[in-house]
């Protein structure tokens, strides 16, 4: 079985650069997902206000939707594992920035909304400079698989991240009748949820200093940074496909917005189920990514994108209906599995039909379709739940409208292959 998986799954290890960077991102982004899932539970524990989880979404992954274009032409123009160090660094300075201040009691909502805007603008550069690194580190044939052990990397981070902040803040109570009187709980599993994420980063950055700078790299090359966009508007096929992305993320991924109020309005529980739901999502993503890997080609990509938002939909509407934990968490895997079969089979299509010297632009629209539907989804949303104080409901819409782009990409797949 080992051979067999070695020669399937994770067929993309046998090259030694794509291993070590593998392996520091499977560190960086457990604390990446850590520090996310404590953000949100402190902010609305803080402000008992539906809608600050969104705002905080919007405020990391905002800034992409300014700055993707140039942040593309930047991965093209700029030695891609230089660049992808030198936001990782960045990083690792802002974790422990939010460290301190929510420590030393200065993590004011408004303190804490500029910190996780900074860390969107770095993300901004970041994202689509490692969405072009990876397809340097392996050969043609095994790209496929190296996009679904990244997915499986981050998703697999989705599931463990969540849980080990749920373990902090469980071991933050448990030591709350020795701390001081006016020590809060939350606080503190908190701020070790921060503190372990800014060591994460060391991980991946002892990876890259490892990894010689990719000879694809052209330093003569230059380009408009809107050209990643006249490359989408001359394949027909691939812009339908990032436009129906951008409608199945906005109605899919404010679920992660849902959680916080769900699990206590619609549950009556704590942060210890919040954290289980939300790995919950992140083991379905797991699996979604496993079989990505393991099974994704070329002839199945059309059956893996429309799975994908099919199973998506029907979870969306189980969540809705749910009425207690085992079934919600049933329901938050299948969501999960169903947007990371999309999401990692749509972005597989995309780096495998476009031409090396166009890919930190073309990826970059790819990122900005991603992050632009937060503003919308996740704003939406929280805002529809502070409104109706109410979840099935807003989960029962978010179902229909996937529905609907389900529908449409079933369209397009049957007149026309993506690529």
């Amino acid at each position: 079985m080992l051979r067999a998986l070695q020669a399937t799954t994770f067929r993309s290890l046998r090259h030694r650069y794509y291993r070590r960077y593998f392996t520091g991102q499977i560190v960086s982004f457990v604390g990446t997902w850590m520090q996310s899932a404590a953000l949100m539970w402190l902010m609305y524990d803080r402000t008992h206000d539906p809608r600050w989880p969104s705002w905080l979404i919007v405020a990391q992954i905002g800034p992409t939707i300014l700055l993707g274009p140039w942040g593309g032409a930047l991965a093209d123009r700029t030695p891609k594992r230089q660049l992808v160090f030198t936001t990782q660094t960045a990083f690792l300075v802002n974790a422990m920035a939010l460290t301190v201040t929510v420590a030393t009691g200065y993590a004011l909502p408004a303190i804490v909304l500029v910190l996780v805007a900074i860390n969107g603008v770095i993300q901004a550069v970041d994202l689509p400079a490692r969405l072009a690194f990876v397809p340097d580190l392996v050969p043609k044939e095994d790209l496929i698989n190296a996009v679904g052990l990244n997915s499986l990397v981050f998703n697999g981070a989705r599931m463990l991240g969540p849980a080990l902040a749920g373990v902090c803040f469980i071991l933050a109570h448990a030591a709350h009748p020795w701390l001081p009187p006016d020590a809060n709980p939350v606080t503190l599993g908190a701020t070790a949820c921060f503190g372990l994420n800014a060591l994460s980063f060391l991980a991946v950055l002892r990876a890259l200093g490892g990894i010689p700078e990719p000879h694809t790299h052209n330093p003569a090359h230059r380009g408009s940074m809107w050209d990643g966009f006249r490359y989408l508007r001359s394949h027909p096929a691939l812009g339908a496909l990032v436009g129906f992305t951008f409608f199945v993320c906005v109605f899919g991924w404010p679920v992660i917005t849902v959680l916080p109020a769900y699990t206590r309005l619609r549950l009556g529980m704590k942060e210890d189920a919040y954290s289980l739901l939300l790995s919950a999502l992140g083991a379905g993503a797991l699996l979604a990514a496993l079989a990505t890997a393991t099974f994704g080609n070329v002839r199945r990509r059309t059956a893996f994108l429309l799975v994908g938002v099919a199973c998506t939909a029907v979870a969306l509407v189980g969540l809705g209906l749910a009425g207690n934990l085992l079934l919600a968490a049933l329901c938050c895997t299948a969501t999960g599995f169903g947007l990371i079969l999309y999401l990692s089979t749509g972005q597989s299509v995309l780096q495998l039909a476009v031409p090396d010297a166009m890919r930190g632009r073309v990826m970059a629209w790819w990122a900005m379709t991603l992050s632009a539907s937060a503003p919308l989804g996740h704003l939406l949303v929280g805002q529809m739940i502070a409104t109706f104080n109410a979840v099935g409901p807003v989960l029962l819409g978010m179902a229909a409208g996937i529905a609907l782009a389900a529908t449409g990409l079933a369209v397009l797949l049957a007149v026309r292959r993506p690529a």
